[in-house]
């Protein structure tokens, strides 16, 4: 059961950098672990895993640079986000559990998809009645349109104003996928 509002206040160590990326074979070196892909294209949004420096999508659909408006790759240690520029990709590579002491706030965010269809090697579509749909790396997730529901982790990175000392969330990044209830 997830906690009331969805939201947990913690404090981590944690670091980010910004780093040039030259293309997502570079993008891969650079996040050099397993973990998910959430590719935001100029003509659609694609989620799939890392695994073995790959993207793995339904279908073995790849992507192009060219078509990349944000692309996140994360997992529950780290994220690079990237994003596109008029002169090419830029990055920023977050960190947890190395640099300074944070406080993050970690949270829910509750997916479309309301039902669910099997599709082949590992691979499940959500959709609800209204015609929206997400193509997902899992076997099985039971989603309802009551209780049972997917949802986005991500954790939301605070700082404080130096003068006034007003708290802020500074940077957020996705962390993996949660199942439960709502």
């Amino acid at each position: 059961m997830l906690n009331a509002n969805g939201l947990e206040l913690k404090r981590i160590k944690s670091k980010a950098e910004t780093i040039n990326i030259d293309n997502i074979k570079s993008a891969l070196s650079v996040f050099n672990s397993d973990g998910f892909v959430i590719a935001y294209l100029d003509y659609k949004v694609l989620i799939g895993r890392i695994k073995n420096n790959a993207l793995l999508f339904f279908n073995n659909e790849s992507i192009e640079e060219k078509y990349i408006q944000r692309l996140r790759l994360f997992n529950e240690q780290k994220e690079l986000l990237i994003w596109r520029l008029d002169v090419g990709l830029r990055g920023r590579l977050r960190i947890d559990d190395e640099g300074e002491e944070t406080y993050v706030v970690d949270a829910n965010q509750v997916l479309w998809g309301t039902d669910r269809e099997k599709l082949s090697d590992g691979w499940i579509r959500l959709f609800e009645e209204r015609g929206t749909e997400l193509i997902l790396p899992f076997d099985e997730i039971p989603v309802d349109n009551r209780k049972n529901r997917l949802f986005l982790k991500t954790r939301n990175y605070i700082d404080f104003h130096p003068e006034t000392y007003q708290a802020s969330y500074v940077d957020c990044r996705f962390t993996g996928f949660n199942k439960g209830e709502m």
